[in-house]
């Protein structure tokens, strides 16, 4: 074996998990991973040898699927019913010696950083690949290496546990995958294993042991990092202008069954509500409108709003939104309190040639223009075609009665472009797009044409 691939699924739909400035981390670094395997590797007592090759390799290629940013900037409060037990006579007078259980101390609760991570998608689909591709990792025993890296459950925090294996050779990613490529000059700098990493992880974990404090976890100095490149497909197009990586808040503000309180919030009242969030969150990064159904008189289908995914470098806390029933109130709350949240961003994200909106727009069509040429400049392609029209064309949105001016805008790319795509702050999805409401059992496709 002159090379393998390690795959990594996450079945919970995210990966929580923060690179060196607190920010969401995307992909997994390769030093977390060559980290967890050593670990396992160390608490079944094989394969040590083999797992500490890859602290010897070249950096690898990694890939992955679209994933959206989880970063809530909220803080959790934990029981936490134990102390730091000090000692009382001789040289450890004073000193930590252990931790107890108090039960003054009964219910108390201790203050702990939001877990900021990645919401990712659960089809088949939906991995991450390392490959590695020289020497070091040629001739290693396939057999312990596979047994070890299933051992391993979770690669950031225990709350997005993860399930690996190893594949002999490249295994190949699906075309629409992100793709990073080590280039020591490379604009992106992801954490990599090193001999010097695997020192600095042997020489805490001897720290931790001599320890006399339960819970001891010293911090760790080395941590060595790559230049890599980001492309977005197999031909190499630049994922520029993406939105990804950018430190901003992620609040999702609901509206179950299509109501908050007494109001009904119907999806004809989007662009009323993204319009307000424009002009109440002044650092808005992006918008992503959910919508869904509910049973109407008749058995009829009504479309409603279930809420709006806000992305932006400071959300307020409460929204004041008028809609056409009344006024609401909406409290953010976690991306991750939405469970088919990720389903939807992975199917507004998916490549396309052909984008269209789920919220109409009132600008002119020259303001369009102006916008879809900034739209382009970011991608680094070009328009074929684009067109105003009254239907909205994927499965849910917002159609537009007369005598309203709103339009949608659908937009056909030279190039297959990845999303997420923004028009004016709010996302625009594949056309003819499905997996994108949030109900559990969705009506049938909807579709329409641009004129």
């Amino acid at each position: 074996m002159t090379s393998l691939t390690v795959t990594a699924r996450f079945p919970t739909g995210q990966f929580n998990a923060h690179d060196a400035e607190g920010w969401p981390e995307w992909p997994p670094a390769p030093a977390r991973l060559a980290a967890a395997l050593l670990a396992a590797a160390h608490s079944s007592g094989t394969g040590v040898d083999v797992v500490e090759r890859f602290f010897a390799a070249s950096p690898p290629r990694v890939t992955a699927p679209a994933a959206g940013a989880r970063d809530v900037r909220y803080r959790r409060w934990v029981p936490v019913n134990n102390e730091v037990s000090l000692g009382r006579t001789g040289k450890n007078a004073g000193k930590p010696v252990g931790i107890v259980d108090a039960n003054k101390r009964f219910g108390e609760k201790s203050e702990k950083d939001s877990e900021r991570g990645m919401l990712v998608g659960r089809g088949h689909d939906d991995v991450v690949r390392w490959f590695f591709e020289d020497a070091p990792v040629a001739g290693a025993d396939l057999g312990t290496l596979t047994a070890v890296a299933r051992a391993v459950t979770y690669l950031g925090r225990p709350t997005s546990p993860v399930l690996l294996d190893v594949v002999a050779g490249d295994d190949k990613a699906p075309g629409n995958h992100d793709r990073w490529e080590p280039d020591e000059d490379g604009p992106l700098r992801l954490r990599v294993a090193t001999m010097e990493y695997l020192a600095a992880l042997d020489a805490r974990e001897e720290r931790r042991r001599q320890s006399r404090v339960t819970g001891t976890h010293p911090g760790l100095d080395v941590r060595p990092t790559w230049g890599y490149r980001l492309y977005c497909s197999e031909e190499g197009t630049w994922a520029a202008g993406r939105p990804r990586g950018n430190p901003v808040d992620a609040a999702l503000y609901r509206f179950p069954g299509g109501r908050l309180g007494g109001v009904a919030v119907y999806a004809a009242d989007a662009a009323m509500v993204v319009d307000q969030i424009r002009e109440q969150v002044p650092e808005l990064v992006s918008v992503l409108p959910l919508f869904g159904w509910v049973s109407g008189s008749g058995q009829r289908e009504v479309p409603v709003l279930r809420g709006v995914a806000v992305w932006a470098t400071s959300v307020p806390r409460p929204l004041q939104l008028a809609v056409r029933s009344g006024v609401v109130e909406a409290r953010p709350t976690e991306p991750r309190a939405l469970s088919s949240l990720p389903r939807v961003v992975r199917a507004a994200t998916q490549p396309s040639h052909e984008w269209t909106s789920v919220v109409p727009v009132t600008a002119t069509r020259d303001a369009v223009e102006r916008s879809l040429s900034d739209l382009t400049a970011s991608l680094r392609t070009r328009v074929c075609w684009a067109g105003l029209h009254s239907e909205a064309r994927p499965e849910v949105g917002s159609d537009v009665h007369e005598p309203d001016v709103a339009r949608h805008v659908t937009v056909r790319f030279r190039d297959t472009v990845p999303g997420p795509v923004l028009l004016n702050h709010t996302w625009m999805v594949p056309a003819g797009a499905t997996g994108l409401a949030v109900n559990a059992k969705r009506p049938h496709r909807r579709t329409g044409s641009a004129s």
